[in-house]
């Protein structure tokens, strides 16, 4: 007789977003809270697209407030410290923390997050927390002073968005395991770049009502259950354009999936379904289509993370007409009722791309490895640079380079045309929604507006250190990092790197230094990333390192 363990933890909590912002919602009675038919594919497309989103959208921002407040909550003991003490956090950084406490268990608590990385993102700046063990009260940002989210994918090697986050949140909690439950409600403004749309983005939650819960098995399959009630407001270039969504009793379903026995918790794959009613109103309407809609799974959405994130089933129907069909080879086909055309899709991505806007999602394009001439296309660039010392919290000064030939095959012999790294300086203006401390207007369009330049430049450890270039003309283009100050007790320092051509995402690079030249011409202090060439065609190819054609000035 085989006798099988099983052990549950759960978790039920309850996520309130809210803040002062009119909200008419959705139709509740008469014709017009009939659900929205579909007359086409390119319709049934951009709904996918919406509801793929909306679901990322509740996943990541619950979850991400709820780690914040564990920070604080972790530091809740009678025992705390007026004097400032440091924390490590778990994926590397670093926050300071002090605080008092009041008989009989009353808290107040005072965090600066330096780089701290955690769940994907990485945090900097002032935190405040008042409270008791059970109910808290935290403050993100302090005056003119915002508290800094940088957005990476789970590897921490590309820079997905930069968040500006204002805001107050409760959190309250009651029960003990197997069963806890607890209450989030937050309110203020987030605004953030996206590094894939390419744009800035200012997202308010309003009335947003999310019960979350958690289970865990003997096989340490995560299972997540996501129901949202509320309204989600969004808007973009100058508020001329806005993307609102109200959910109604809005379900996901989250299961991670571990083939090891414990006590691996290296998760293997991934099952995710969406059900429930979305109302959608986007302005203006060719952003996407506006209405009433019911989503039922009928096969969970499956996604394997190795070698790279992909789908290889699933089937998602909205109003029992528009179906969303994900097929093995990792493609999704889109069909609707009464309309014999089929939209075919490469991957998720490529479709959450027909009615887009920022759901600080984290699922983006797979790594597509370090180098290939693959002949991709793609106008834009962006580099990510983080890095960690021996002991995981390395405060070096890594300096990333950008070099530029005016001809797609450079000799030693070549000039360059062009360099980016952080003593460049500028004498463009800034695009809206970035800030560079150097950079070029390399377009010549006259209008003085800069299209490439450093936009993060850390001198103190662990990143990210960031280079965008809005435009890549033709030419050869070197990519290196520069050992700037590194001490001996941090050799060797690693570095991690991605590369972003457009919709492509070319990665990761590791590599390591243990020297450090303060930007001398010694090729121990530097690491050769990749070269890029962008050919006359208008492709672009990222190759191995020409190492005749030095990095430096």
């Amino acid at each position: 007789m085989t006798i099988r363990y099983f052990y549950a933890v759960v978790l039920t909590c309850t996520l309130l977003l809210s803040c002062a912002v009119e909200d008419s919602g959705p139709p509740t009675s008469g014709a017009s809270a009939a659900l929205t038919s579909f007359a086409t594919t390119t319709q049934g497309a951009q709904v996918a697209s919406a509801t793929a989103q909306a679901r990322e959208l509740i996943l990541t921002s619950a979850q991400m407030f709820k780690d914040l407040g564990d920070i604080g909550l972790g530091l809740m003991v009678p025992s705390i410290s007026s004097t400032p003490m440091t924390s490590v956090c778990s994926d590397g950084g670093t926050y300071d923390y002090s605080g008092t406490y009041s008989a009989p268990d009353s808290y107040s608590l005072s965090i600066t997050f330096n780089g701290c990385r955690q769940g994907g993102y990485q945090y900097v700046g002032p935190y405040a927390l008042q409270g008791t063990p059970t109910g808290i009260t935290v403050t993100l940002g302090s005056g003119s002073t915002t508290f800094n989210i940088f957005n990476f994918n789970p590897s921490y090697t590309v820079l997905l968005a930069y968040l500006k986050a204002g805001l107050t949140f409760t959190m309250s909690s009651s029960g003990t395991l197997p069963t806890t439950a607890c209450t989030i409600s937050a309110s203020g403004p987030i605004e953030t770049f996206d590094y894939f749309l390419l744009n800035t983005y200012n997202m308010t939650f309003s009335r947003l009502n999310t019960d979350i819960t958690l289970t865990t098995n003997a096989n340490l399959d995560l299972t997540a259950t996501y129901v949202a009630n509320g309204t989600f407001l969004e808007n973009w270039a100058a508020g001329t354009s806005t993307a609102r969504i109200t959910f109604s009793n809005f379900t996901v379903t989250r299961t991670r999936n571990n083939a090891a026995i414990p006590p691996s918790v290296n998760f293997t794959s991934d099952d995710r379904s969406v059900s429930g009613g979305l109302f959608f109103t986007f302005r203006p309407l060719v952003l996407g289509y506006s209405g009433t809609f019911t989503v039922v799974t009928d096969t969970p959405i499956h996604y394997v993370y190795s070698p790279s994130l992909h789908t290889t089933q699933g089937t998602v129907v909205t109003n029992a007409t528009a179906t969303t069909l994900y097929n093995a080879g990792g493609d999704i086909d889109i069909l609707v009722a009464n309309d014999p055309l089929i939209l075919n899709y490469p991957d998720e991505y490529s479709m959450m791309k027909t009615a887009d806007f920022a759901a600080m999602e984290q699922d983006k394009p797979p790594l597509l490895g370090p180098t290939t001439v693959s002949s991709v296309t793609g106008s834009t660039m962006a580099v990510t640079l983080t890095w960690t010392g021996p002991a995981g919290a390395s405060t070096s000064d890594m300096d990333l380079h950008v070099k530029y030939y005016a001809t797609t095959a450079p000799t030693a012999a070549s000039a360059e045309t062009w360099h980016i790294d952080w003593h460049q300086g500028k004498t463009c203006a800034n695009p809206i929604g970035l800030s560079f401390s150097a950079a070029f207007d390399i377009g010549g369009s006259g209008t003085g507006v800069c299209d490439v330049g450093l936009d993060f430049d850390d001198t103190n450890g662990y990143g990210p250190e960031h280079i965008t270039a809005l435009s890549i003309p033709s030419g050869y283009y070197v990519v290196s990092v520069n050992s700037y100050a590194l001490s001996v007790a941090e050799y060797p320092t690693t570095l991690y790197l991605s590369l972003h051509i457009g919709d492509n995402i070319y990665g990761p690079y590791i590599g390591t230094v243990s020297g450090s030249d303060g930007e001398s011409t010694s090729p121990s202090a530097w690491y050769r990333v990749a070269d890029v060439r962008v050919n006359l065609s208008g492709t672009v190819d990222v190759i191995t390192p020409d190492l005749t054609l030095n990095p430096w000035h």
